[in-house]
């Protein structure tokens, strides 16, 4: 009977688990996922322009150049005050200075490719800069913190021309103090914020109602405001 017994000793009851295949079939895929995610994430968000223009200024809100804020001139998101300057680099390379637009009429749109309401109203804007353009208007669309391999897809469905700037960390999108997106805002040429629009510009529809009527032309008004607005 004790020739039946196992002992402490014996291999087949204290043998231990089979670590090393379970660390091949489990542990190390998983590693390999997160290098790859964490490579993903370095070159979108980091690899494609970073965060410093090439001569080392910093994007982002910028003061206004001497000359171009008087003393006693507010400078704030709002009508009747000079809109907030920014550096911010392009989609499609290249930097975009918004004082450097000064004397120019400028629609700044804030969108992002995950607002449904944004992706709804974009082809107002490549219409409305199709039809303006001529005349000087400039439609600047700022991105809130997206990297361009997701910008760039979106710009080419969408066929927009006009420049897209990049607010990779939402600096800017704060210092213009948006409840939301979409947000547009109606410069002068002077500089000057004319009006303020929260929330989607709506497809044009046909039709004699009134809120197609609105609908139709909401855009076109703004723009025409800052078109026949005095200059600098």
């Amino acid at each position: 009977m004790a020739e039946n017994l196992q002992t402490s000793d014996s291999p087949e009851r204290w043998a231990p688990p089979p670590r090393r295949g379970a660390l091949r079939r489990f542990v190390y895929p998983l590693l390999v996922i997160a290098a790859i995610a964490a490579v993903i994430w370095y070159l979108e968000y980091r690899g494609d322009g970073g965060g410093y223009s090439p001569t080392g200024e910093r994007y982002g809100p910028t003061d206004l150049p001497a000359g171009m804020a008087p003393a006693g001139t507010d400078v704030a998101p709002q009508p009747g005050a000079l809109a907030p300057d920014f550096l911010l680099e392009q989609l499609t390379g290249g930097e975009l200075r918004l004082s450097d637009l000064r004397g120019r009429p400028v629609v700044l749109n804030f969108w992002a490719t995950w607002c449904a309401p944004c992706r709804k109203e974009m082809p107002q804007f490549v219409q409305a800069y199709d039809r303006y353009q001529d005349q000087g208007l400039v439609i600047v669309a700022v991105n809130l913190q997206e990297g361009k391999g997701i910008v760039r897809p979106f710009a080419d469905d969408f066929g927009i021309k006009f420049p897209i700037a990049i607010d990779r960390d939402g600096e800017v999108g704060d210092r213009y103090r948006l409840l939301g997106l979409p947000t547009t805002f109606f410069i002068g040429r002077d500089g000057v914020v004319r009006s303020v629009f929260t929330g989607p510009f709506l497809e044009k529809q046909r039709g004699t109602n009134v809120q197609s009527a609105i609908a139709e032309d909401e855009l076109d008004g703004r723009i025409a405001q800052i078109l026949t607005a005095p200059g600098p």
